[in-house]
């Protein structure tokens, strides 16, 4: 038996959240809503606390049980709901991998870019206090 990584274990969470929802989406039935429950429940344990998180799984939870409301009144989910459930499920989908260490937030990815900016412009100041010194050393000698 192979053991997965963590970062398996992660990404096959939230495929999994990802199945459930849009079957939430387009049928909307309790069975999917517990189910999803049970996901995002199980997901949360393995994740160090984060606010951003938990608000996330909040929204998603809440934007699928509307949906599941509208399905069980004999409705066709209204378009609004579907709408929030899958924002709701993109803004899981963004929070969790930051949490989990999987990716970086855009502010470290931005910081990073900058760094590298930096660097390059030490690089090219150093390369211009090199000629210019060399220009000085010809004109000295």
């Amino acid at each position: 038996m192979t053991e997965k990584s963590f970062a398996d274990t992660i990404r096959e969470r939230i495929a999994a959240v990802e199945v459930v929802t849009e079957a939430i989406a387009e049928e909307g039935s309790e069975t999917d809503l517990r189910d999803l429950r049970v996901l995002l429940i199980n997901t949360m344990s393995l994740l160090s606390r984060d606010p951003g998180v938990e608000a996330a799984v909040d929204d998603l939870y809440a934007a699928a049980r509307e949906t599941v409301k509208d399905a069980l009144a004999g409705v066709h989910p209204v378009p609004r709901n579907v709408r929030l459930l899958r924002s709701a499920l993109a803004r899981f989908c963004e929070r969790v991998p930051v949490v989990s260490g999987l990716s970086e937030t855009d502010d470290a990815l931005r910081f990073r870019g900058l760094e590298a900016a930096y660097a390059v412009q030490l690089e090219r100041n150093a390369a211009e206090t090199d000629e210019e010194e060399a220009v000085e050393v010809r004109s000295a000698a």
